[in-house]
């Protein structure tokens, strides 16, 4: 199966946990890839909250990702003011028919409860299915605290066996 991750990263926490579904999926001999999408222009701390809190989209570099090959793709992003931050959303709204029919995850990193955010990891499910991508019920979703995980680090083997055993 192979398998693409797909996130954005503000302040590395996003990508620390990327690159850890990385190596456990391919201690599993999981096919993987990283791709990262990438912002115009860092948003200030108020711009980025409000932009997401909205429900905004904010511009990215343009990706020519081809994703094509891949039989499931991860999406990663950290919650901003309880939703998910809006590069996501620009993403998919860009890429969506290309991989129309895919199936996908979520992760999601926050630096409170993750319990309490199991919406933002609906609101991107809502954005992947708007644009005919199928999404399952399964996500993680980590605290984290300067690229390291503070709780919901016993959840992660368990994403893994979720993404090996479907």
């Amino acid at each position: 199966m192979k398998t693409g991750i797909i996130y954005y990263s503000r302040t590395g926490n996003t990508r620390h946990v990327a690159e850890l579904l990385e190596k456990k999926l391919k201690n599993k001999k999981i096919d993987v890839k990283l791709f990262e999408i990438k912002h115009v222009k860092k948003p200030g701390f108020f711009k980025a909250g409000y932009a997401a809190m909205r429900q905004k989209e904010l511009p990215i570099i343009d990706v020519d990702f081809d994703l094509k090959k891949y039989d499931l793709l991860l999406f990663g992003s950290p919650i901003w003011a309880g939703k998910p931050a809006p590069f996501i959303k620009t993403f998919i709204n860009k890429i969506g028919k290309t991989i129309s029919g895919k199936k996908t995850m979520v992760f999601l990193t926050c630096s409170s409860k993750p319990d309490k955010y199991v919406n933002a990891a609906k609101i991107v499910s809502k954005y992947l299915e708007k644009n005919n991508i199928k999404t399952t019920d399964t996500f993680l979703i980590l605290k984290m605290k300067k690229k390291q995980i503070i709780d919901g680090e016993q959840n992660i083997d368990n994403f893994v066996e979720t993404i090996t055993s479907s």
